[in-house]
């Protein structure tokens, strides 16, 4: 499919390399080094040996040596392509300078991306940001073009809103990492996770909309096996008028195995299909819908290093839906399934994301968006933050034409 091209091949190939580094896909380089906040086999972290060195010297993620910059003074680490560079993070930057670069980050930055990070100096991560903004840029136009003039005609529907998703997905994405680097977001420690082996969760969710407020009880959960993983979830509302119930199976084909430890590098590609059932009893509606989804996360560390804890992701996918009526009757529709989020990693403890979802058939539905109403999907914020050992806890705000706020407790299992 044509949708960011330049994504997907960005994230195939950055993903080619850590295969090389990590054939086995445990996160851990060839080599034996460990990323920050990974366990040793007593179980305690390693995080100091490996920002101080140790008995050894820290390795890159091609694995192979590198200098300590805490070390070698002014002399910066090797970058991927196994250049000098210099790294910027550590160095003191006055308060003028680093106002002046969240400034010009936020405007003209919005529409100039990677200019907070030119302020700053750091020339190569402006020139990334600048030139996946431009992608995103070029994915808006080509996908949003051909609907425009058509009238959102479906024979430009199918490849155009995946197109203008996946864009400004990009486009947004950029502009924010620009504001994370401005602002000084990458000097903060960031370590990625990988997915746990297993996973359960309990949650309440409240709904409020026009005509309705619900108050619904969750739950969820999640098995690695291997490349396979298998969930199912669903949820009821306290007065059992709405319930919903969803089972899925996904194949890792490209990131770190589910092990719940620290890892190098958050990127993946995940390929899923899943079912679902809806039942509202005060609408007399019930869906029953079948869809697959491909989907994706980049680390934007690797564009440049100076764009370390952030990440974009981006989703493509399509469904069928039945829905049934009272008296028997009922319709069959399409689904396009697209959306987007930018997020940071919360140091070792988990990560925070923004998101777009194009999907209407959700609880939040799609925002109210003037003439574009039924057209745009719904936004959210969405957070999964590690309180002690295994245990925890997600919070999630999503705005359509409802408000759906949840709370969860999650405990994340494997050794």
């Amino acid at each position: 499919m044509r949708w960011s091209r330049g994504f997907a091949l960005a994230l195939a190939a950055t993903l080619a390399r850590t295969a090389v580094a990590d054939p086995e896909g445990t996160g851990v380089p060839r080599g034996g080094a460990e990323s920050p906040g990974a366990e040793d086999e007593s179980g305690e972290t390693r995080d100091e040996e490996v920002r101080t060195g140790g008995d050894r010297s820290p390795q890159d993620r091609a694995g192979e040596p590198r200098k300590d910059p805490d070390r070698e003074g002014a002399r910066g680490p090797q970058d991927r392509a196994g250049e000098p560079r210099e790294d910027f993070v550590g160095q003191q930057v006055s308060a003028s300078r680093r106002a002046a670069a969240i400034a010009v980050a936020i405007f003209p930055g919005v529409l100039v991306h990677g200019a907070g990070s030119w302020v700053l100096g750091r020339n190569r991560a402006a020139k990334w940001l600048a030139v996946t903004g431009a992608i995103g840029v070029a994915g808006m136009v080509v996908g949003g073009v051909p609907i425009g003039l058509s009238g959102s005609s479906p024979y430009t529907i199918r490849e155009g809103v995946p197109l203008v998703v996946s864009g400004t997905g990009l486009f947004l994405s950029s502009w924010l990492a620009d504001v994370w680097v401005a602002a000084g977001g990458a000097e903060l420690p960031a370590t990625p996770l990988a997915l746990p082996p297993w996973l359960v969760e309990v949650a309440t969710t409240w709904q409020h909309d026009a005509y309705r407020e619900r108050a619904l009880l969750g739950g969820a959960g999640h098995l690695e096996l291997g490349r396979l993983g298998l969930d199912a979830g669903g949820y009821v509302d306290a007065r059992n008028a709405s319930r919903s119930g969803e089972v899925g199976a996904r194949w890792r084909l490209l990131g770190p195995a589910a092990t719940g430890r620290a890892v190098a590098d958050g990127s993946r590609v995940v390929v899923r299909a899943a079912a679902r059932l809806d039942r509202d009893d005060d609408d007399q509606v019930t869906l029953v819908t079948a869809e697959v989804e491909l989907s994706g996360r980049l680390d934007l560390d690797r564009l440049d290093p100076e764009i370390r804890g952030n990440f974009v992701e981006l989703l493509v996918g399509g469904g069928l839906t039945r829905t049934g009526y009272p008296e028997g009757r009922h319709d069959a529709a399409a689904l396009l399934l697209a959306g987007f989020a930018w997020g940071v990693y919360l140091g070792n403890r988990g990560e925070a994301e923004l998101f777009y979802d194009h999907r209407r058939d959700g609880l939040a539905g799609g925002l109210d968006a003037s003439h574009a109403a039924g057209f745009v999907g719904s936004f959210g914020g969405s957070t999964e933050l590690r309180v002690t050992g295994p245990w925890a806890v997600r919070g999630q705000l999503q705005i359509g034409n409802a408000w759906v706020t949840t709370l969860g407790i999650r405990y994340r299992g494997g050794p």
